[in-house]
């Protein structure tokens, strides 16, 4: 596995939906193997720096092993089904949108009214469309919405219907959208999709009217009362706008317009069959397909494709589920063979609890790679101490040790705490809460149901450069 190259890549929504599903069948015996692997092979090949960034890498090249590890189909099958899903809109709604053109212009007695074709093909769907996105903004259910669609698209790539397998579903579309990132990117997923769509309705319009004109003797009119003529003309002015300067012919004159106009005698409507006034309509309504129908719905298939990108790029991997992972497979062993330790620490004993630095020196090198070199008191009642500890903060130490007693967790003192730590230190320093239980021979592992409780605290804070570790004494 060429771990550099697999952690340099991008996620993909296909790579989240195999990274979740996976996520769903690890257990500790996997895990165990799959740490040395991450630690020979992966976490020497991480960027330096920003622990956002190491862990998005890390988890793309775990997740590269998994795959040659293990059969995952899952994301290959959203991959096509998706696909399938779009191919189907593009030539169904093509198809919809060549028969609805042939309907307006082979059945044209006496003429195409320049209004309602514009009404039905530009301004029905482009109104359709803001409804949606209107829905979309202020609807409540879009969580669940997105994870049915997604649900259904896994539905159709799997072509599995069985109980089992309806239920790994339901659980992978619940894990897609429980947090902010994925939702958007399955939300721009699903808009573009649709867009998609909409380029096969605009171009099945384009091409049906192109093939209209040569084959029908299409005529344009319109119609309207006095007071409102002149609403014609501007309308038209406006609509032609973006091709004005580069197509004039395709804009119709003040008497081009007048001379289509329809008019009503002996009760009945007559269409003038004015050649010049025929010929300036065609080519602005063509125009206006292209330039208002089909050229912004291939711009928002691109925008929504960027979106999407954009939305994953920001994957923090900050769920409890995620940083479990991330703290599973970063963890040292017993009997590891020590790498030399990279970064000196600053050890900050929470609350005074008299821990000697000397106690757990051996834990720190052994286990998170640092080297004690600071020693300082805080969240205690004593301002030369809290003083001495802002001081330590302020040098920019490489790393941030808080050590604090497992029953002592106070959640409102505890997050104070850490965001007098981050303003000392800033965001991209490392800070690990260190947990250990008082003992008769010095400090020992933390009890089960306290390290519980302080790992959903830390794990609360969705800080990628904070993590947790618990106390081992046999390390």
């Amino acid at each position: 596995m060429n771990a550099a190259h697999a952690a340099g890549r991008r996620w993909t929504l296909a790579d989240l939906i195999d990274f979740e599903t996976v996520l769903t069948g690890v257990d500790e015996a996997t895990l165990e193997h799959d740490r040395l692997i991450f630690n020979r092979d992966i976490r020497p090949a991480l960027p330096a720096g920003d622990e956002r960034g190491r862990r998005r890498a890390g988890l793309r090249a775990w997740l590269a092993y998994r795959r040659e590890t293990d059969t995952l189909e899952t994301g290959r099958l959203w991959r096509h089904g998706l696909g399938l899903i779009r191919l189907a809109l593009l030539i169904g709604m093509g198809v919809a949108g060549f028969a609805l053109m042939i309907g307006l212009c082979a059945s044209a007695n006496p003429g195409v009214h320049v209004i309602l074709f514009l009404g039905v093909t530009l301004g029905l769907p482009w109104l359709m469309f803001m409804l949606v996105l209107i829905a979309g903004l202020l609807g409540g259910r879009s969580s669940v919405l997105l994870a049915g669609w997604a649900g259904r698209v896994l539905a159709i790539a799997t072509r599995s219907h069985s109980a089992d397998q309806r239920q790994r579903l339901r659980a992978l579309r619940e894990r897609l959208t429980d947090t902010a990132a994925p939702r958007r990117a399955l939300r721009a997923a699903l808009a573009r999709t649709l867009q998609i769509g909409a380029v096969g309705f605009n171009t099945g319009l384009v091409l049906a009217f192109a093939g209209s004109l040569l084959v029908f003797d299409v005529r344009f009119y319109w119609e309207a009362t006095p007071q409102t003529s002149g609403l014609v003309a501007s309308a038209t002015q406006i609509v032609a706008a973006p091709w004005r300067g580069v197509w004039p012919a395709a804009v119709p004159s003040t008497t081009q317009i007048e001379n289509s106009r329809a008019r009503f005698v002996d009760g009945r409507r007559r269409v003038p069959d004015v050649p010049a006034s025929t010929a300036a309509w065609w080519r602005f309504l063509l125009m206006a397909l292209l330039v208002w129908g089909l050229l912004p719905r291939l711009l928002l298939v691109l925008a929504y494709a960027a979106i999407e990108r954009r939305a994953l790029s920001r994957l923090d991997f900050q769920s409890p589920r995620h940083r479990s992972l991330w703290r599973a497979l970063t963890r040292i062993e017993r009997g590891a063979v020590a790498a030399p330790a990279a970064d000196s620490a600053l050890v900050l004993d929470v609350g005074g609890s008299g821990l000697s630095v000397a106690s757990i020196r051996g834990f720190l090198l052994r286990a998170l790679r640092v080297n004690p070199h600071a020693h300082a008191r805080i969240g205690v009642l004593d301002e030369a101490d809290e003083a001495a500890a802002d001081e330590a903060l302020a040098v920019g130490p490489d790393h941030v040790v808080l050590v604090a007693e497992d029953w002592g967790l106070s959640p409102r003192q505890a997050a104070a705490l850490h965001a007098r730590v981050r303003r000392g230190v800033g965001a991209q320093t490392p800070v690990t809460w260190l947990i250990f239980a008082r003992d008769e021979r010095g400090p020992g592992a933390p009890d089960a149901a306290h390290l519980q409780r302080w790992t959903r605290f830390i794990d609360g804070l969705r800080d990628p450069a904070t993590e947790i570790v618990a106390y081992d004494p046999g390390l």
